[in-house]
């Protein structure tokens, strides 16, 4: 969307910055080049990078400023700027940031408009910019609604609501390349749960997923972070820890696995954990991470289960 927006700008607004120089129109003409090239400035820092939150507020702020110094050195002509700049607010921002941002360029516009205009005629632009924002308000807020769903389905879950594989990859990613930059540590903990098929086979898969549930909201309780919690596989669960050595994880692991063992009880019998973690190594990649921390938890159901090991 931001690369169409501030790209089509450009190129939109390029043939009116050399028709107003031809015209001698010098003001109009040097304005609408700083908007062409903070536009296409955009769209090369949005495209190389990725990044589009301070890019957005940019945008935005760029074609504000833009509207309404056109406005007030060219008078009525350049009003019908306002509804593409008002639209993309809604589509660039959140609905309600765009909302504010078009009240402000809109109580710049307002004094100027009473001046200038006939009661008809600022009536008719009024109204017109009321009933445009309305809709978009209504549309992108519904679109933003969708957004969240899609992205919560794709990134959670379903069973349990903690992250999927799909969001542990995207998390894992993030905290690798803040570690790679910076000089900040960090641990993976890895928990299965021991004969955790048995369960199944005795008591139905709808017992099982009770027990994974309760398993989840233990976690989330025990650890806060939710989003740092992910459901790896059948019963495995991974936990990304930020800032924490694998001393500190390895304590932590232990009081979780009593917390669980107390906690759920099956037939009389303690539900146990095995775990394994894993300190972040420098320059190691996420797959030789993760793979180590696999291997220490391999290491715990190996002597025994109901323990956790270092890798």
């Amino acid at each position: 969307m931001l690369l169409v927006l501030s790209f089509g700008t450009a190129v939109g607004i390029l043939p009116f910055s050399i028709y107003r120089a031809l015209q001698q129109d010098w003001y109009v003409a040097i304005l609408d080049l700083i908007v062409v090239i903070g536009m296409s400035f955009i769209f090369i820092y949005v495209y190389k990078t990725n990044k589009v939150k301070n890019a957005s507020l940019v945008l935005i702020l760029l074609a504000l400023m833009a509207n309404v110094i056109s406005f007030y050195m060219k008078g009525i002509s350049q009003v019908g700027w306002i509804y593409p700049a008002m639209l993309a607010a809604y589509y660039i921002m959140s609905p309600k940031k765009g909302l504010f941002v078009n009240f402000i360029m809109l109580s710049f516009y307002i004094p100027k408009l009473i001046q200038s205009q006939e009661v008809i005629n600022l009536s008719t632009i009024l109204v017109t910019i009321v009933i445009t924002n309305m809709i978009a308000y209504v549309f992108a807020s519904g679109l933003r609604k969708q957004e969240l769903m899609l992205t919560k389905l794709a990134s959670e879950d379903y069973l349990t609501g903690t992250g999927n594989r799909r969001a542990l990859s995207t998390k894992l990613e993030s905290l690798h390349r803040s570690l790679r930059n910076h000089d900040k540590t960090a641990t993976i903990v890895l928990l299965d749960l021991d004969h955790f098929k048995k369960v199944n086979d005795k008591h139905g898969h709808i017992k099982g997923d009770e027990v994974l549930i309760r398993i989840a909201e233990i976690l989330k309780c025990f650890y806060q972070n939710e989003e740092m919690i992910f459901r790896y596989g059948g019963e495995e669960f991974l936990i990304l820890c930020p800032n924490v050595n694998i001393d500190m994880a390895f304590n932590l692991g232990e009081q979780l696995r009593e917390m669980i063992k107390q906690n759920i009880i099956i037939d009389g019998h303690e539900q146990t954990i095995s775990l394994g973690v894993a300190e972040y190594v420098k320059e190691e990649s996420n797959d030789d991470w993760i793979h180590r921390v696999d291997l220490a938890l391999y290491q715990a159901k190996n002597q025994g289960r109901d323990r956790i090991i270092k890798a």
